[in-house]
C-alpha cells in the first residue's frame, strides 16, 4: 500500500462527496489539548465518550483507532515551527502548541478533524519490520473511508481530515 499526494487528492474528493458531515452535523464536539504524551490518551477517552453519547457505538473502534493515530503525529510532528516543543507542565509554553480534535455525526459517517500548528502535511513513512512506530497512515489509509489534509485557513497549521462511514447492510428476505 502507498499513500502518495494522489491518494490524498482522490480522497478529498470522497471527502467532499460524502457530504455535509463535517459542515451541518447532526452531532459535534471538540476537544482541546496540549500537544504533549497525553493528548492521544485523552484524545481517545473523549472519542468514546461522544461515539457512545451518540449510540455510534458500532464505529468505536475504527475511530478510536484513527483519532490515536491522527493525534499521535499532531503530537509528535504537528509542532509549531521553529519554537521548541511544550514541556508538561511548563505554565509559560502552554497554549503554544495544541492540539484541536473535533468530532461529528451526520447519518451514518463519522467526521474527525484533528488540527495542529505545523503547516507541513502528513508523509507517510516507510518503516522497517523491526520498528515500533512508522506505520500510524497506513492504518488511517486502512481504515478510514477518505481522509485528508489541508492548511487551516489562518495559515497557522493543518488540518487532518478523516471520514468513516456505516457500513449498509443488505437484508435479504
Amino acid at each position: 500500500m502507498n499513500v502518495d499526494q494522489e491518494q490524498v487528492r482522490v480522497d478529498s474528493g470522497r471527502i467532499e462527496a460524502l457530504g455535509s458531515v463535517l459542515d451541518a452535523p447532526q452531532h459535534r464536539k471538540s476537544l482541546t489539548l496540549a500537544a504533549d504524551d497525553r493528548a492521544p490518551s485523552a484524545a481517545r477517552s473523549f472519542t468514546r465518550e461522544a461515539l457512545k453519547a451518540w449510540a455510534a457505538e458500532d464505529l468505536l473502534d475504527q475511530v478510536v483507532l484513527i483519532v490515536s493515530e491522527l493525534a499521535t503525529n499532531a503530537e509528535r510532528h504537528g509542532r509549531t515551527p521553529g519554537i521548541h516543543s511544550v514541556v508538561s507542565g511548563n505554565q509559560e509554553g502552554r497554549g503554544l502548541d495544541e492540539i484541536t480534535l473535533t468530532l461529528a455525526l451526520q447519518a451514518d459517517v463519522v467526521g474527525i478533524v484533528v488540527e495542529d500548528s505545523s503547516p507541513e502535511p502528513p508523509v507517510p513513512r516507510i518503516a522497517s519490520p523491526f520498528a515500533t512506530s512508522g506505520r500510524g497512515l497506513y492504518l488511517v489509509d486502512a481504515v478510514a473511508d477518505a481522509w485528508t489534509a489541508c492548511p487551516k485557513e489562518d495559515g497557522s497549521g493543518k488540518r487532518v481530515i478523516a471520514l468513516v462511514k456505516r457500513p449498509h447492510h443488505i437484508v435479504s428476505s
